[in-house]
């Protein structure tokens, strides 16, 4: 008697990955396989693969996949003919939020005044600091409503712009920063009055 050995299909999915929500795709180039005829990639997500049957697509997630953070993709091979079965291997893409920051609306203000700041983060941010400009901010530029008190050069210039910047959040997304610009009003001159005279009591002079 003969006995015939089949090999059996080995399929990997890859390592798991980590993306930016920003990013809009992942191309799955850590996915092998060996012993096979077709195979095909499925998501328990709802994004769309650029073509499913081949070996290294590009997955793009729907906005359903950011918003859950993480999408499981799974590489399975056809079944063969004879007695091996079809092999499977799942990897997961992990997508972070991104940072977002917004350094509020711009400002005019007297020409002696101080400056109350505005700024916003969100996502994955989680603290951001001011910079630009030779003033001062109070308590600190970490501080987000930060009351800048501007130089007397930026005060002669009539005009600064700031910079708000988010720290560099874990996860593949970068920091973010936006910037706003703060007007600032001429310095008053001294009055001067000329002239003299009497009036009469309800007359003008």
């Amino acid at each position: 008697m003969i006995i015939t050995i089949t090999p059996s299909a080995m399929v990997s999915a890859g390592s798991n990955a980590s993306i930016c929500e920003t990013a809009n795709n992942y191309t799955l180039v850590g996915s092998s396989i060996s012993n096979y005829s077709a195979i095909l990639w499925t998501t328990n997500g709802t994004g769309t693969f650029s073509n499913p049957a081949i070996l290294h697509p590009v997955y793009t997630p729907s906005a359903a996949d950011i918003s859950a953070g993480n999408v499981t993709l799974t590489l399975t091979t056809n079944d063969p003919a004879g007695p091996c079965p079809f092999a499977s291997d799942a990897m997961m893409v992990i997508i972070f939020p991104a940072a977002t920051v917004n350094a509020g609306p711009d400002q005019s203000i007297c020409a002696l005044a101080s400056a109350t700041l505005a700024g916003s983060i969100g996502g994955s941010a989680v603290s951001a600091s001011w910079t630009g400009g030779t003033g001062t901010y109070a308590p600190n530029a970490n501080t987000l409503n930060a009351v800048y008190t501007p130089s007397a050069a930026e005060r002669t210039a009539e005009t600064v712009t700031l910079i708000l910047t988010t720290n560099n959040p874990a996860g593949p997304c970068n920091p973010v920063s936006d910037d706003m610009t703060i007007a600032i009003g001429s310095s008053p001159t001294g009055a001067v009055i000329t002239g003299s005279g009497d009036v009469c009591v309800g007359g003008s002079s």
